[in-house]
């Protein structure tokens, strides 16, 4: 589990690496730009009974990633949005598809998406996405794990949740 979430974290970092967002911003809601705090955004269409009440912020004052797990780590969900430095959108979002998000099942010009084992027998369900954002113009990465069969029946729903708070309709 934990190499699992080591390896997530760090092509999280490679990815932030290539992207940003401009530091110091804090913009209102409905602006286009990201929330100020991606943990205060994502945490209210996380379903209570996931028990993810440990947090953690992404470094730096943009705040646009977020972990949160639960007591044991078994169960985790971990969010990043990024504004391209330099290039497109679309360029980004193909090199998360193509290099960080690895044996994609479904993929086309706005998502894709791979998942994990289906079955929960001694390895944990799987399911990471990359969305190309238009508002704000940015790339979102999800990244969800858990061991508990009940949570993973839902995860695609609330990763759809998560995704719909974190856009512009």
């Amino acid at each position: 589990m934990h190499r699992t979430l080591v390896v997530s974290l760090a092509c999280l970092a490679t990815l932030v690496a290539g992207c940003g967002s401009k530091e110091g911003e804090s913009e209102p809601e409905g602006s286009g730009k990201p929330p100020a705090n991606m943990c205060e955004a994502v945490a209210p269409v996380v379903p209570k009974d996931w028990k993810l009440t440990k947090t953690s912020v992404g470094a730096g004052t943009a705040k646009t990633d977020c972990t949160l797990a639960d007591e044991t780590g078994r169960t985790h969900l971990i969010v990043g949005l990024k504004e391209p430095k330099s290039g497109s959108v679309d360029a980004a979002y193909k090199k998360l598809c193509d290099f960080y998000i690895v044996n994609a099942q479904e993929k086309d010009d706005e998502r894709c998406t791979a998942t994990g084992p289906i079955k929960l027998e001694g390895s944990p369900a799987q399911v990471q996405r990359g969305v190309r954002m238009d508002r704000p113009e940015a790339v979102l990465w999800l990244t969800f794990q858990t061991n508990d069969p009940d949570i993973a029946a839902g995860a695609e729903d609330v990763l759809d949740d998560v995704e719909s708070a974190l856009s512009e309709g």
